[in-house]
């Protein structure tokens, strides 16, 4: 709905009226047009009362001089008209009113005026006396009602002006072609009452619209105030709150730097920051303890100073290849080198390197930390493992040996007493020697002197092989092996005895998780390109806090069936090294209560090309 200016006196149906001296857009002007008609509706039942009094008393004057019939006949058009009019102000009021609905109530309003203002405009024709005095009285009604309808009506230019023509027309025409001389005169008057009453019209109207203009100029200013002074409201309770938070968070970042002072300050490793000449910019007290020197005597002078002087050429370099490519050797933590304190005494210490930028202010940080008594618990545990290696191992092969022949009969038949007794005492030294030879094994892995006697190997008949062994060794258990599924021709380049004790170990490991007569299947497949061997037991599963640590050495879950716990936990740590130093990777399936399948996948080798695939593993 567009604007208008005041220069629009009369406006169309269903148009939205301007604002003097205003330029409206249409949301304002819907706003305002809706109110004009609330206006007209307000106002309209007192007009009705006035219309049906009015009508009364015309009857009541005219009864003598006008035919009955046709008094009776106007009568019931007005009361007719004043009906149907009353009951469109009450749905109006019972209608949710919308600025989008105003046009629609404002046309109904309209007709209405007009079929009342023809109603009273009709009495001039129909009802106009021959006498005089009556003819004077039917003038002062019509002028009264057409007075009375500017002040309900002047809401609406329109629709007062509709009112004042339909009413004054008919006997402004009658009075002015008349013969009487008195009745040109008052039909002049009434032409000039006529423009009085529309000016008057005008005049209200142009008041009710500024009125109504100020009224909503006044409220929208209200609303902005209590907009903006809840706004400003929000923000000072959002600043009170951003300030409490600073000071929240100034507090915190004190408190935090006391804690990383304290921690500094007390941490065993020595912390060093340097610049990137590599001169000390700050040390902690662990790296004072560590060196020897007092904090004066380290800051300002190059790091080279806490190295021996005949490496220090190298770990200079260390540093400028790191300061380079930021992946130089002495990246990260774990870099072993050796360190020089006051007294020009040599210790070993790993070093780790990290940045730390402050804006356009880079420094770098060295951890040192003394291992020297890490070095001499790595040498205790080299010598324990030498003479486990020595002075074990010899041994237990002559007893195991001697049990050998005590069960050969070499000492002569033994009772069935004293064989149970020897079975037992073979049974825990095979352990016993088993487990020595895993703690040797890990070591050789961990130092990395584990060595491979790599051959083909034709995996269906070692695991045949394997099996027919443990089925023999394990036969009294009442658990049963089963080849389930097998690949004839398979060959991997592999040593066949570190091969042969992987699946020996997750063969026993699935025997001990199996339930009593529990079932073990072994499966030689094709997975991915790869020869995947695998061992699946039904017993209680792996429980899910136990997954990630089941390849470290020294663990094991709490999931054994008989409540009882053997082995050192290596054999799984063992396993994997052993196949990921064949270029292959070992997993696990599981799920509690539904058992455990453990395999492994190896590159396959081709006799003819004599040389494995290079396929690459799926995980």
């Amino acid at each position: 709905m567009n604007a208008v200016t005041e220069k629009s006196a009369l406006q169309r149906p269903g148009e939205a009226p301007a604002m003097p001296e205003t330029q409206l857009n249409a949301a304002q002007g819907a706003r305002l047009y809706a109110e004009q008609i609330k206006l007209l509706y307000t106002n309209l039942p007192g007009s009705l009362m006035a219309t049906v009094a009015n009508a009364l008393i015309l009857i009541f004057l005219l009864r003598n001089v006008i035919s009955h019939k046709a008094l009776l006949v106007w009568l019931g058009v007005i009361v007719l008209i004043t009906a149907c009019r009353y009951v469109l102000v009450h749905a109006y009021r019972r209608a949710p009113m919308t600025p989008a609905d105003a046009p629609r109530w404002g046309f109904w309003f309209t007709a209405g005026v007009f079929l009342a203002g023809c109603t009273w405009g009709a009495v001039a024709i129909f009802l106009f006396p021959e006498d005089l005095p009556h003819r004077l009285f039917v003038i002062f009604i019509l002028a009264g009602t057409t007075a009375g309808g500017v002040v309900n009506l002047s809401a609406l230019m329109r629709t007062a002006s509709i009112f004042i023509l339909t009413v004054l027309m008919p006997l402004i025409l009658h009075l002015l072609f008349a013969d009487s001389e008195i009745l040109l005169a008052m039909g002049a008057m009434s032409v000039v009452f006529m423009a009085l009453m529309l000016g008057t019209a005008r005049r209200m109207y142009v008041t009710t619209l500024t009125s109504l203009n100020l009224r909503f100029r006044n409220s929208d200013l209200i609303a902005y105030l209590a907009k903006e002074k809840e706004s400003t409201e929000k923000l000072n309770r959002d600043l009170k709150q951003e300030i409490k938070e600073r000071a929240r968070i100034a507090e915190n970042l004190r408190q935090s730097e006391g804690r990383i002072h304290a921690l500094v300050d007390n941490v065993l490793d020595g912390i060093i920051t340097m610049n990137d000449d590599g001169l000390i910019a700050t040390v902690n007290p662990a790296a004072v303890r560590i060196f020897g020197y007092s904090e004066l005597e380290m800051i300002g002078k190059h790091f080279k100073m806490l190295m021996p002087e005949s490496e220090q050429d190298e770990y200079d370099n260390y540093f400028n290849d790191y300061k380079t490519t930021r992946n130089g050797k002495m990246t990260g933590f774990g870099l072993e080198i050796s360190g020089r304190r006051n007294d020009g005494s040599i210790f070993p210490m790993e070093v780790g390197l990290s940045d730390m930028w402050f804006d356009d202010w880079h420094m770098h940080i060295g951890i040192i930390r003394d291992i020297t008594e890490r070095k001499k618990i790595d040498r205790m545990k080299t010598q324990f493992i030498a003479a486990v290696s020595h002075e074990l191992r010899t041994p237990l092969a002559s007893v195991v040996n001697s049990l050998e022949l005590f069960a050969d009969g070499a000492a002569g038949e033994l009772s069935e007493r004293g064989t149970s007794l020897l079975t037992i005492a073979r049974n825990n030294m095979e352990r016993l020697v088993y487990q020595i030879n895993d703690i040797l094994d890990i070591d050789d892995i961990q130092s990395g002197k584990m060595r491979l006697d790599l051959r083909p190997v034709d995996l269906a008949a070692l695991i045949r092989q394997i099996i027919d062994n443990n089925r023999v060794h394990h036969g009294e258990t009442g658990r049963q092996l089963v080849l389930d599924q097998t690949l004839p021709g398979a060959w991997v380049h592999a040593d066949q005895s570190r091969l042969t004790h992987v699946i020996n170990h997750l063969l026993a490991n699935a025997l001990k998780f199996s339930p009593p007569r529990g079932r073990i299947e072994v499966q030689l497949t094709r997975h991915e390109g790869l020869i995947r061997i695998s061992v699946t037991d039904h017993g209680p599963g792996i429980p899910d806090s136990f997954r990630d640590q089941i390849f470290k050495p020294f663990t094991q879950a709490d999931v054994f069936n008989d409540g009882a716990r053997s082995g050192a936990g290596l054999g799984l740590s063992i396993a994997k090294a052993i196949i990921e130093k064949h270029g292959g990777q070992i997993s696990f399936e599981t799920g509690p209560g539904n058992g455990t399948c453990f395999y492994f996948d190896l590159p396959e080798w081709h006799s003819e090309s004599g040389r494995q695939s290079s396929g690459q593993l799926a995980r």
